[in-house]
C-alpha cells in the first residue's frame, strides 16, 4: 500500500517539475514589450553623445532620440527660449541658461513629423537679441511587436541561398570560372562580388548536401579568378584584389582606384574556404593580403580609404579599418599568426582617437566618391566597432557604455521603426518597416543594413542580455521574413513595394547583400 501510493507521488512530482521548467523556459525566452516600450520610450530623451561640444548632426535629417544643436552664445544674452512646432500645430517651449541645451525637456511630447525650432536668445530684460532656426524629422521610437514571425529563420536563410545558387550568373561559375558581366553587372566590383559568391556558396556547401559539391566548385572558381586578377608581385599593392574592373556602373570614373577596406574581407573569404576545403592556398592568398596591408599602413596607423593602383591616395579620406582588424585578430586567433599584432593595434588605437571622439562614420563605399567630414554618415562602421566592443566586454568595463552609445547613434539616424520621413526622391509610403537606411547618400532601405543593426543587437544581446536588443534584433528579422519573396526565397535588396521589387526592373540584387543577411540570419537562429 505505501509503496503503490509512492510511486503515482513521484510521477506527479515529476510532471509538475517539468511543467514548471516548460513554463520557465516560455517566460526567458519571450520578450515584454510593454516594459522594452516603456524603456525604448524612455531612453529617447536622452540625446546621442550630449557630454562634449561635439556637433557631429549639421547633416542629419532625422533624430529618435531628443538632439541638440550647435548655436553660438549672443552677446549679452541672459537665457535662451527653445520652441519646437510640429504637425499638431502646437508650440512646445523651455528655457535654459545655454544655447546648446538639447531637446529633452520637451522630447516626449513632441509627435512624429517634421519639426521647426527656434532658439532665441533674450537679454536681461526679455527681448529677443538672437535666433536660429532648424528644421528636422522627429522619428519614432521601438514601439513593437510589428510582424510574427512567419518562418524559421534557418529555413528563411537556406531559401535565401538556394536561391543564389539557381542564378545563371552563378551557375555561369562552375561551367565557365570567369564573371558573367551581361546577365550580372555588379561583376564590376570583382572584391566585393566575386567575394560575395565565395562567402554564399561555402555557406549554401554547409546547408545543401546534393549541391554541395557544385557550390563548393563555383566558390573555388570564383576564388582563384580573384587571385588570379590581383595585382602581381612587386607591384605597389601586390596580392590585393581589383576594387572596380570594366565600365560598368561608377567603375569606369574608378578606374585603376582600389578602397582598403575591400581586401580585408575578400582575405576573409579565402579563410572560409580553406577551412571548409582544407586547400592550403587560399590561406596563403589570405596571408599574402595582410602582409600588403602591414607594408603601405599610414604612420597614423590607419589607410587612406582609396588609392590608385601606383599606392598613392586619391584622396586624403581614410579609412576606418575596423574590418581590417577583424581580419588580422581572425589570423592571430584562429591561425596563431602574430605577426600583424602590432599593425592591428595601430588601426585600433586610430579608431579610438579618430572616429569614436569626432562621430565622423562617414559612408565608405565604393560606388560613391568620400565626401567631406559628416556629410556622408553611415551606421556601417559604428555598428562594427560596437560589435568588437561587445564581443571584447571583458576586458574593459567602459567597452559597454561606449557600445551602446554606438548602437543609440545607429538607430537614431538610420532606423525606421514606423512612419518613415517623407523623402523627395523616395516612395516612402511603400517602404518596408521595421528597416535600416544605408547612408545619407542612400537614405533609403537595404537588407545589408538590416543585417547590420541584427548582428549589433544579437552580440550586444549575448554580451549584456538586454532585453531590448533582444527585441529589437526579433523586430527586424521578421521583418526579413516579411521582405523576403515567398515563392523563390529571394531577398531584395531593396525594401520597397514598387519596382525595386521586380527582378527584370533594372534594379538587381547585390549578392554581398543577400550574402551577409543570410549569415546573420543564420547566426540568430543558432543563438535561439
Amino acid at each position: 500500500m505505501p509503496h503503490n501510493f509512492f510511486k503515482p507521488t513521484i510521477t506527479v512530482i515529476i510532471v509538475v517539475f517539468f511543467f514548471i521548467m516548460l513554463i520557465s523556459c516560455k517566460k526567458k525566452d519571450s520578450i515584454q514589450y510593454d516594459k522594452v516600450n516603456r524603456i525604448t520610450r524612455q531612453e529617447s530623451i536622452k540625446p546621442v553623445r550630449p557630454y562634449e561640444d561635439l556637433f557631429w548632426n549639421k547633416y542629419s535629417q532625422q533624430f529618435i532620440y531628443a538632439p541638440y544643436f550647435k548655436v553660438e552664445p549672443a552677446p549679452n544674452a541672459q537665457k535662451y527660449v527653445f520652441a519646437a512646432r510640429g504637425v499638431d500645430n502646437k508650440e512646445y517651449t523651455f528655457e535654459s541658461t545655454s544655447p546648446c541645451e538639447s531637446l529633452s525637456p520637451i522630447w516626449a511630447d513632441l509627435p512624429v513629423g517634421f519639426m521647426k525650432l527656434t532658439v532665441s536668445g533674450m537679454d536681461e530684460a526679455g527681448n529677443e537679441i538672437d535666433k536660429h532656426e532648424f528644421s528636422f524629422y522627429k522619428a519614432a521610437f521601438f514601439n513593437g511587436p510589428y510582424h510574427q514571425k512567419m518562418l524559421d529563420y534557418r529555413k528563411s536563410a537556406e531559401m535565401a541561398l538556394e536561391y543564389e545558387f539557381n542564378q545563371p550568373h552563378i551557375q555561369n561559375w562552375a561551367f565557365n570560372g570567369t564573371p558573367d558581366t551581361t546577365s550580372y553587372n555588379l561583376y564590376c566590383y570583382p572584391s566585393k562580388i566575386i567575394g560575395a559568391v565565395i562567402e554564399s556558396m561555402v555557406e549554401y556547401a554547409k546547408i545543401s548536401e546534393p549541391n554541395r559539391e557544385k557550390a563548393l566548385k563555383i566558390a573555388i572558381n570564383a576564388a582563384e579568378y580573384l587571385i588570379g586578377v590581383s595585382e602581381p608581385v612587386g607591384s605597389p599593392l601586390e596580392f590585393f584584389p581589383p576594387t572596380y574592373a570594366g565600365e560598368q556602373r561608377t567603375s569606369k570614373a574608378f578606374k585603376n582606384q582600389f578602397m582598403i577596406i575591400y581586401p580585408a574581407k575578400t582575405a576573409s573569404t579565402y579563410l572560409d574556404l580553406y577551412e571548409i576545403t582544407g586547400d592550403n592556398k587560399f590561406k596563403e592568398a589570405a596571408l599574402k593580403i595582410a602582409q600588403t596591408y602591414k607594408k603601405i599602413q599610414e604612420p597614423s596607423g590607419t589607410w587612406k580609404l582609396k588609392l590608385w593602383i601606383d599606392g598613392s591616395p586619391v584622396t586624403e579620406n581614410d579609412c576606418i579599418p575596423i574590418g581590417i582588424i577583424n581580419f588580422l585578430d581572425r589570423l592571430e586567433s584562429q591561425y596563431a599568426v602574430t605577426e600583424y599584432v602590432d599593425t592591428r593595434k595601430k588601426a585600433y588605437d586610430w579608431i579610438i582617437n579618430n572616429p569614436l571622439k569626432t562621430y565622423n562614420w562617414s559612408g565608405q563605399f565604393e560606388d560613391v566618391a568620400p565626401v567631406e567630414p559628416y556629410k556622408n554618415l553611415s551606421k556601417d562602421e559604428a555598428s562594427a566597432f560596437a560589435i568588437y566592443l561587445f564581443q571584447n566586454i571583458h576586458q574593459k568595463k567602459e567597452f559597454r557604455s561606449v557600445a551602446d552609445d554606438l548602437l543609440r547613434f545607429c538607430e537614431d539616424q538610420f532606423i525606421i521603426w514606423e512612419k518613415p520621413m517623407p523623402q523627395k526622391q523616395y516612395n516612402v509610403e511603400e517602404w518596408i518597416t521595421p528597416c535600416v537606411l544605408e547612408q545619407y547618400a542612400c537614405y533609403e532601405p537595404i537588407n545589408a543594413s538590416v543585417a547590420n543593426m541584427m548582428e549589433a543587437y544579437l552580440t550586444g544581446y549575448k554580451a549584456t542580455k538586454n532585453e531590448v536588443y533582444k527585441a529589437k534584433m526579433i523586430e527586424l528579422a521578421n521583418a526579413v521574413i516579411v521582405a523576403q519573396h515567398a515563392n523563390t526565397g529571394r531577398y531584395p535588396t531593396y525594401w520597397q513595394l514598387n519596382e525595386r521589387q521586380k527582378k527584370e526592373s533594372g534594379y538587381i540584387d547585390w549578392l554581398n547583400c543577400t550574402s551577409y543577411c543570410v549569415k546573420v540570419m543564420l547566426q540568430i537562429s543558432d543563438s535561439q
